[in-house]
C-alpha cells in the first residue's frame, strides 16, 4: 500500500494515527523546505528517523514539526536496522505529545499574529534595567537588527519554529522587542 500526500492537507499527527489504527509497518519519506525525512514504522513503533542532517529521535522530532511538503508512506519497502540506531516509540505516547506540542505552537502563533509580522528591537531597555539573555535569545536579538519577519529569522536561525516562536513571545514579553 502506498499513500502519499501534502502536509498540509495530512497534519503528520493524522497520518501517524492511521498508521496506528491500521497496525502498519512501512516507511514514511517528508520532503520540506530542502530537507528529506524518514521514519521507520511498525508494530505500533516509530522504530527510526533520519533527516539530512540528523538521526534517532531527534530527526523523528524535528521532522514531526514539519508544517509543509510533501509525504509518501510505502508499507511494502523495508530497512534493516541495528539496535544501535532503534528508537522504539510507541506511535500513540508520540502522538500525544505531538498534539501538545501543536496545541502550544498554535498558541504561540496567535500571540505573534502569524510568520510575515516584523520585528524589531526596542530603544531602550524597559525601566533602564540590566537585561540577561540566554544564548538562545541573544542568537535571535542579534538577527533582529534589520526588522526581519518571522519567517526570515526561522530560516536565519537553527532554531525550531516552536523554539523560535518561544523567544519571540519572551522577549516580545519583557519589552525587549515588539511585533509590527
Amino acid at each position: 500500500m502506498r499513500l502519499d500526500g501534502t502536509l498540509e492537507d495530512y497534519p503528520l499527527s493524522d497520518i501517524l494515527q492511521l498508521i496506528f489504527m491500521g497496525n502498519r509497518s512501512g516507511i514514511l519519506h517528508l520532503y520540506s523546505g530542502g530537507d528529506e525525512g524518514t521514519v521507520v514504522v511498525g508494530e505500533g513503533l516509530i522504530k527510526y528517523g533520519k533527516t539530512l542532517k540528523l538521526s534517532g529521535l531527534k530527526a523523528v522530532r524535528t521532522i514531526l514539526s514539519w508544517r509543509r511538503g510533501k509525504f509518501v508512506f510505502d508499507t511494502e519497502e523495508r530497512v534493516e536496522l541495528g539496535d544501535e540506531t532503534r528508537i522504539n516509540l510507541p506511535i500513540q505516547q508520540f502522538i500525544l505529545g505531538l498534539s501538545a506540542e501543536m496545541d502550544e505552537f498554535e498558541d504561540l502563533m496567535s500571540r505573534i499574529g502569524g510568520v510575515d509580522r516584523r520585528l524589531m528591537l526596542v530603544p531602550l531597555a524597559p525601566q533602564g534595567k540590566p537585561v540577561t539573555l540566554s544564548p538562545t535569545q541573544w542568537q535571535v536579538v542579534v538577527h533582529v537588527g534589520d526588522a526581519p519577519t518571522v519567517a526570515e529569522l526561522q530560516g536565519r536561525l537553527s532554531l525550531s519554529e516552536r523554539d523560535l516562536l518561544r523567544v519571540i513571545v519572551d522577549l516580545r514579553d519583557r519589552g525587549l522587542l515588539t511585533i509590527e
